[in-house]
């Protein structure tokens, strides 16, 4: 499915998705965030709307980041929308502080 939106608003929407993402688990640690159902599904949301818009983004740009995994993204958006409820807090957690952070860093590198 090819997407109405540029390439620079796709990017703009996975950074503000990052930058919130951020802000959700600042100053927070595993434990904090495994109870804090509020910031886990806003983040989740968040890891979410990433996957769906790498889903969009053209095989020029995702080939300019070979860094980065847009496959597991897009997998993890299906696993969050149609099975929820199996989405394991440690990894939610881990892509949010590990995988993140790395987005960051190869955008930045665009």
């Amino acid at each position: 499915m090819r997407s109405d939106r540029s390439e620079i608003a796709l990017l703009a929407e996975i950074r503000d998705c990052i930058r919130l993402i951020e802000s959700y688990i600042d100053g927070l640690e595993l434990a904090d965030f495994s109870v804090d159902t509020m910031r886990r599904d806003a983040t989740a949301f968040r890891l979410l709307m990433i996957g769906e818009v790498a889903s969009h983004l053209p095989e020029t740009i995702k080939g300019r980041l070979p860094q980065i995994d847009w496959r597991g993204m897009v997998s993890l958006r299906h696993r969050l929308a149609h099975d929820y409820p199996s989405a394991d807090t440690r990894i939610l957690w881990a892509v949010a502080t590990q995988d993140v952070p790395a987005l960051t860093t190869a955008l930045d590198s665009l």
